[in-house]
């Protein structure tokens, strides 16, 4: 393995990445010299995390090619979290006020078997069941939930809650992840 400051020890030639056909990376080509230190800096959205991954050999579905010279390896630390990209903005920024939507879901399900007979023993279980669980929600101010967490999404400047989390950038996953 050459150490010479005029050794080659990556290259890169008209890669491009996209995500459900919107381009992010476009023909980009490169070379780092054996010692260079690099900087990528560019606007929320503009693929710096993308062209890390992929000079990391951790992404490698992208066109164009990546040629890191023999005797060499790439290392990379995730920066972004690790969030689940089956889900939608919404369904993760919920998992944060996961025992309050749990809390909501079960007021419902007591709520609907109000609706199915039942003795007046089973009745009562149920109001005292209902009672405390309205105590919670209203301890924990559930009861505006939905308004909050558009709230907290807007002033963190979130894509729209049904964006899928698999085509966010960087720095959207990290203010989703907040």
């Amino acid at each position: 393995m050459s150490q010479k400051p005029d050794k080659v020890i990556y290259t890169m030639m008209g890669v491009g990445k996209y995500y459900d056909k919107k381009p992010v990376l476009q023909d980009i080509s490169l070379g780092y010299f054996y010692g260079a230190k690099i900087g990528v800096i560019g606007l929320n959205g503009s693929g710096k995390s993308s062209l890390l991954r992929i000079m990391a050999g951790v992404d490698r579905e992208f066109v164009g090619q990546t040629i890191l010279s023999p005797g060499y390896s790439t290392g990379f630390l995730e920066q972004e979290p690790g969030l689940d990209d089956s889900k939608t903005v919404r369904q993760v920024v919920e998992e944060g006020v996961r025992e309050i939507v749990d809390l909501l879901k079960e007021y419902e399900k007591i709520n609907e078997k109000f609706a199915e007979p039942m003795s007046d023993e089973e009745m009562n279980k149920l109001l005292e069941r209902q009672g405390r669980v309205q105590e919670k929600l209203d301890a924990a101010g559930a009861w505006d939930l939905d308004s909050r967490l558009e709230m907290a999404m807007d002033a963190l400047r979130c894509p729209p809650g049904d964006t899928p989390v698999r085509i966010l950038s960087g720095g959207e996953r990290r203010r989703v992840a907040l």
